[in-house]
């Protein structure tokens, strides 16, 4: 199988979308007959290339972080560059790879909707979305609090290759919690809210701007 994989975060190589990817297709390639491309979408000539690949490909992995339930731009660009694709008899397989800081996966259900929908118009196969929240900062963990979830990408890469769709007992385990239960939710806001407020309030005060970070400049009321 040849597989074209699109990284669609901004932070290319660097990023917790690129590590994710990488114990994916570390399984992927442990069966014989498969390989795969990768492509940075943030890298314009990298999206060039991989528009190329895409007809050539007998699947295609697309994977990005949601930065405020939104996808990257560079993911958006490229997408809107496939319309003259759509309806071709021979468009690639597609697979999806959203991940976000959120910590519950219902905040990604709205993309697996969109991912299985832009497939249909393009008249591609749907070979499903692997989900996981609460990924931000994983590059700065020990190495130990990500090997479940890295090897059980591994694994889903494996059986990916051997029959070409994904586990969807395996995605549903690795996706996590749906929604907080009521004392998740509580250690939530006593614990992680004050560390995001004071990530963001550090940022304000670089540029200048914590005196209005309260400013509603579109509000009606």
């Amino acid at each position: 199988m040849r597989l074209a994989v699109l990284n669609g975060s901004p932070r290319g190589a660097q990023s917790n979308t690129d590590l994710l990817l990488s114990a994916f297709l570390a399984g992927f390639e442990e069966r014989e007959g498969h390989e795969h491309v990768l492509f940075h979408l943030v890298s314009r000539f990298e999206r060039v290339r991989a528009l190329e690949a895409f007809s050539r490909a007998d699947a295609v992995l697309v994977a990005f972080p949601l930065y405020v339930d939104s996808m990257p731009a560079p993911v958006a660009e490229f997408v809107e560059a496939l319309a003259p694709r759509c309806g071709e008899a021979k468009n690639p397989g597609l697979l999806f790879l959203v991940q976000s800081g959120f910590p519950e996966a219902c905040h990604s259900r709205p993309v697996e909707r969109w991912a299985e929908k832009l497939a249909r118009r393009l008249g591609s196969p749907y070979l499903g979305t692997i989900v996981k929240g609460g990924v931000e900062g994983m590059r700065g963990r020990p190495p130990w609090m990500s090997r479940p979830l890295l090897e059980g990408l591994g694994t889903l890469g494996r059986g990916f290759a051997e029959k070409g769709t994904l586990d969807r007992q395996l995605v549903a385990r690795l996706a996590g919690q749906e929604r907080l239960g009521p004392i998740g939710r509580l250690l939530f806001g006593a614990v992680f809210t004050p560390l995001i407020h004071s990530f963001w309030d550090a940022e304000l005060r670089k540029s200048g701007a914590l005196a209005h970070r309260d400013a509603r400049p579109y509000a009606t009321t």
